[in-house]
């Protein structure tokens, strides 16, 4: 059987929202361990923190947004995602009672952590199908901690938040609403990547695809309904949240099928992703797929599982 091995997953978000709960189920209900792998999940403070880890070696395996896969290969980091965490975006564009369509946020402060990045593209999308332009409404920079008493005193109108923190925000007060569920909205975005450093993956292939079974096989335990709420008590544990706020936010993701069971990677999507960004002037040039992607590995996966969906 395998040598065991000790490997370290960078995950961009620190505590963990929904959307990054697959490793931490790999890890409890023991498909790492099965593997022969020995893993250490680290907290990165961001996506460009996570990037930087996996290409100097600090990390094995980086969970961030695609957009940073995609920029990295833009400035030709020797890196590829070889995977996603998430298809599709897991956020929901929130707004304040007074504003039932995107159209009336014209001229409105709305929440945003900085222009361009990740924020400028959540917004667009929140913004994008009622056919309004972010430079036609007024973004408040802020801390991503300061939307929800933003949004309750009025001082912004709207914000977007992942799945977890918009069951938060709409208790935190009456009236406030969904205006957009963002994988419906822009459903081409691509949205969560895993990236490999190329060096470590040539290296060490073997380890690669069997850190990619235990991912595989987690997501597809996570769908099954019969684990359903094991799946909400490994949630809550590693992410600190409030019950109803995890159980809302797996629903939303199983709903969207955000988690990928099957390839997880398109080629639509990473294009989609690559022109917004070159739009936003977020990149200079367009990366080639092949450049971003290499699905070699998870290819080699599904030959031995057997492909079950997206």
């Amino acid at each position: 059987s395998a040598q065991w091995a000790t490997i370290s997953v960078g995950l961009a978000l620190s505590p963990p929202k929904a959307v990054f709960f697959a490793p931490y189920v790999a890890q409890a209900e023991g498909f790492f361990a099965k593997e022969h792998l020995k893993v250490k999940l680290v907290g990165m403070p961001n996506g460009l923190q996570t990037e930087l880890g996996t290409t100097s070696g600090s990390i094995q395996f980086g969970f961030s947004s695609a957009t940073d896969a995609i920029e990295s290969a833009a400035a030709n980091a020797p890196i590829h995602a070889i995977w996603s965490y998430a298809t599709k975006l897991d956020t929901e564009c929130i707004s304040a009672p007074s504003i039932p369509s995107a159209k009336d946020l014209v001229g409105k402060p709305v929440g945003s952590t900085g222009t361009g990045g990740f924020s400028y593209t959540l917004l667009n999308a929140c913004l994008a199908p009622a056919g309004v332009s972010p430079s036609q409404v007024k973004p408040v920079n802020m801390q991503r901690s300061e939307f929800v008493p933003a949004l309750v005193s009025n001082h912004i109108y709207a914000a977007v938040f992942h799945a977890d923190d918009a069951y938060t925000v709409l208790h935190a007060k009456p009236g406030l609403h969904v205006l957009e569920k963002e994988y419906q909205a822009v459903p081409n975005w691509w949205y969560g990547g895993i990236t490999v450093l190329d060096s470590y993956a040539k290296a060490h292939t073997d380890v690669v695809e069997r850190f990619l079974t235990a991912m595989v096989l987690a997501d597809r335990w996570m769908y099954n309904p019969a684990n359903k709420s094991k799946l909400i008590d490994i949630g809550v544990k590693a992410s600190g949240e409030d019950r109803g706020a995890v159980t809302y936010a797996v629903n939303f993701i199983i709903q969207g099928h955000l988690w990928p069971t099957g390839l997880g990677l398109s080629k639509t999507q990473e294009e989609f992703t690559a022109q917004q960004l070159k739009k936003f002037n977020e990149i200079k040039s367009i990366p080639s797929y092949s450049s971003v992607v290499n699905p070699t590995y998870i290819e080699a996966v599904l030959k031995k599982l057997g492909n079950s969906g997206s």
